[in-house]
């Protein structure tokens, strides 16, 4: 638990922003299964759902260079190798899934695990894929084991609760020995995500892959660049957005490109007024969008309902945390109501944090105004592992 007191705050914030995990994570598993060497460069500090990936690879047979602002990786020739114990994801749910799609593609079983955060998440919309096309899964939760390789066929894949799936799919299909098809059904989620793995993909050598529809994943050559820049995270713009808002301070922070319908809503909440965001494509920052709107002019977020499945139910959850800090505001079906000019208050209780980097950072900057105790703040380092020190360093 962290105990954070109102701070005085200088004119100047810096802010540094992490790589950005749904960029190098590509990377890396691109990288990976590469003949070459490959060189990421990044501003930061990697996030520990980065660390997750890159262990899981190691174990794979890849090797990994991990320096200051920039990681070396070899990929492992003739491809990755079947691990000699149980890949742990820890709390990364993009790794589990990418890992369980490249064990699909192995002849042997392969077993998988995460932390207790990650166990109850629910993995059937990949494990059902996975069956269809003849491989054997355990459990649709973690922990469980993956038996391949997929056989030639077609199966269903429901794009409705989450884009990540599609993204195991097409990072691992270097390694499926047949090939097998997939017809992508139901209106997809964070489409940015998607469209950024395809366009790494591209890049790397696959074949065009079509944005919708039906899709065959055939097995191909990964020829990656020999150095990749990673932009910074953009999700965690809002972060310093309503550090401003409360403090009246400016970080000119800009918004990293790379995903465009990202930085389309972080630019639509910096400008909100009352009214209706969709955050569809945006369910990372919702958060921290509530405590915005909640400050200044009110509004309604919608199109988030697969937000419930995040690594908390991410609506629910920051309605809770929100009335911690006395504002209200309303879950509903698919977003959350709030009513705007509120002023948040110290909590009168620790703020619980669910296992969800998201709300421990945005209670952890509302904190820094009126001051409360944070349950498990530690978890922010799933994504930036500066975060903490940069917050209780602001008033120095």
């Amino acid at each position: 638990m962290l105990r954070i007191e109102a701070i005085e705050v200088p004119e100047t914030v810096l802010w540094r922003l992490p790589p950005s995990k749904s960029h190098m994570i590509r990377w890396l598993v691109l990288a990976a299964q590469s003949n070459g060497i490959t060189e990421l460069v990044f501003e930061g500090v990697p996030g520990e759902d980065i660390g997750s990936m890159a262990s899981c690879l190691e174990m794979m047979g890849v090797e990994i260079g991990r320096g200051e602002g920039s990681w070396i990786v070899r990929g492992a020739e003739g491809g990755l190798s079947i691990p000699d114990r149980d890949l742990d994801c820890g709390n990364s749910g993009t790794t589990a899934r990418i890992v369980t799609a490249i064990a699909a593609g192995m002849h042997l079983p392969v077993s998988i695990d995460g932390d207790d955060s990650l166990r109850v998440r629910n993995g059937s919309d990949l494990a059902s894929v996975l069956t269809g096309l003849g491989c054997r899964i355990t459990s649709e939760r973690l922990p469980c084991t993956v038996t391949g390789p997929i056989q030639p066929g077609w199966a269903e894949l429901d794009q409705s609760s989450s884009s990540q799936p599609l993204t195991a799919l097409l990072l691992a299909s270097p390694g499926y020995p047949r090939g097998a098809g997939v017809q992508l059904t139901g209106e997809s989620v964070s489409r940015g995500y998607s469209r950024l793995t395809i366009e790494i993909c591209e890049a790397c050598g696959s074949m065009d892959i079509p944005d919708g529809g039906s899709l065959r994943l055939e097995p191909w050559s990964v020829m990656t660049p020999d150095r990749v820049v990673i932009p910074g995270e953009a999700s965690l713009v809002p972060m310093s957005m309503l550090y401003d808002r409360l403090f009246g301070t400016k970080s000119n922070v800009g918004i990293p490109s790379g995903d465009p319908l990202m930085a389309e809503a972080i630019e639509r909440i910096g400008g909100m007024e009352g009214g209706m965001v969709n955050l569809r494509d945006a369910s990372d920052i919702i958060s921290p969008a509530a405590a915005l709107m909640a400050i200044e002019g009110g509004g309604t977020i919608t199109g988030v309902r697969h937000a419930r499945g995040k690594e908390s139910d991410r609506i629910g959850r920051t309605v809770g945390m929100l009335a911690d800090f006395g504002m209200t505001s309303r879950s509903t079906d698919d977003g959350i109501e709030i009513p705007g000019g509120q002023v948040p208050s110290r909590p009168k209780r620790p703020v619980e944090t669910h296992c969800d980097h998201r709300l421990a950072m945005t209670a952890m900057v509302l904190a820094c105004k009126v001051g409360g105790k944070i349950v498990n703040p530690h978890i922010c380092a799933i994504t930036d592992p500066e975060f903490i020190e940069r917050l209780t360093r602001l008033d120095e």
